[in-house]
């Protein structure tokens, strides 16, 4: 961990007071001396800024590390461990693509319904369908989703270098917000229009490339072993997951209340990125 001074230790992430990054990491610190202290920064587009912001005010310096969802910035590597965002700060990334692709797991939402459909007065959702049928309810939306999350890392990868602009990855308003349809041609359409745009500012890039980039993704992604072995839950963004996964049971429970208690439940340390974490905090 970078050090620039005495005192405390502050571990920067996304989100808000009450976001599931916060709530996590707020598990992890268990134990952890009482000088540690999570400063949640926003979006991750001001983190840097506002770590230099914050580090500035500590007056008598502070250890600090930051946290932050891989999303499609960096492809994850083949060990699991977390990523050191460029320009050597202790800024990681997670190796699954955001926290909620831990959050989401068969068992712990096989767990989560019995637990409430045996204690929840109000609960409306009769008895879990037990895990196969959960696991089989995640490979139906990541097969949905394929084609829409192989254009959003086509479109990611197009970017030549830190200098140029942040390419959009999506023309919804972010992961989470689903396009209205994810048809293959569909996405494929609206995403070309993305790349156009960006072509105009951007020397190298073309509609050859981004199609180069999408036929390389979609060929992973459409595997059979891909979902089988639940590939998805490391490269696809978890609140598209999620969304979709709810799109295809609307009466069924929610998934954000889900989250919420997931988060509280997940044993993090089976995740090797996630102790890895720890350890360096």
């Amino acid at each position: 961990m970078s050090v620039v001074g005495g005192g405390i230790t502050l571990v920067f992430c996304e989100g808000d007071e009450n976001s599931f990054d916060k709530r996590l990491l707020s598990r992890l610190l268990l134990g952890k001396p009482p000088t540690v202290a999570i400063e949640p920064a926003g979006g991750k587009y001001q983190l840097r800024a506002f770590v230099r912001g914050r580090l500035a005010a500590e007056r008598g310096g502070a250890k600090y590390l930051a946290f932050r969802d891989r999303d499609f910035d960096a492809e994850p590597s083949r060990e699991v461990s977390l990523i050191q965002f460029r320009g050597g700060q202790p800024i990681y990334m997670s190796h699954r693509a955001a926290v909620e692709n831990y959050l989401i797991d068969a068992a712990l939402i096989h767990r989560y319904w019995d637990e409430h459909g045996n204690t929840a007065p109000t609960w409306r959702h009769g008895a879990s369908p037990g895990e196969s049928n959960i696991r089989s309810w995640m490979d139906e939306a990541a097969r949905i989703l394929a084609s829409y999350q192989a254009v959003r890392w086509a479109l990611a990868i197009l970017k030549p270098s830190d200098r140029w602009p942040e390419v959009s990855t999506t023309w919804t308003e972010g992961s989470g917000y689903l396009p209205s349809s994810l048809d293959e041609s569909e996405c494929l359409e609206q995403a070309k229009k993305l790349v156009s745009g960006f072509a105009a500012a951007t020397a190298g890039v073309s509609e050859g490339r981004f199609l180069q980039n999408y036929e390389r993704f979609a060929k992973q992604f459409m595997a059979h072993e891909f979902i089988d072995e639940a590939h998805y839950l490391v490269w696809f963004h978890g609140k598209d997951l999620r969304k979709a996964m709810q799109k295809l049971r609307p009466n069924s429970i929610s998934l954000e209340h889900f989250c919420g208690w997931s988060v509280e439940n997940l044993d993090w340390a089976q995740h090797a990125d996630l102790r890895e974490l720890a350890t360096k905090i």
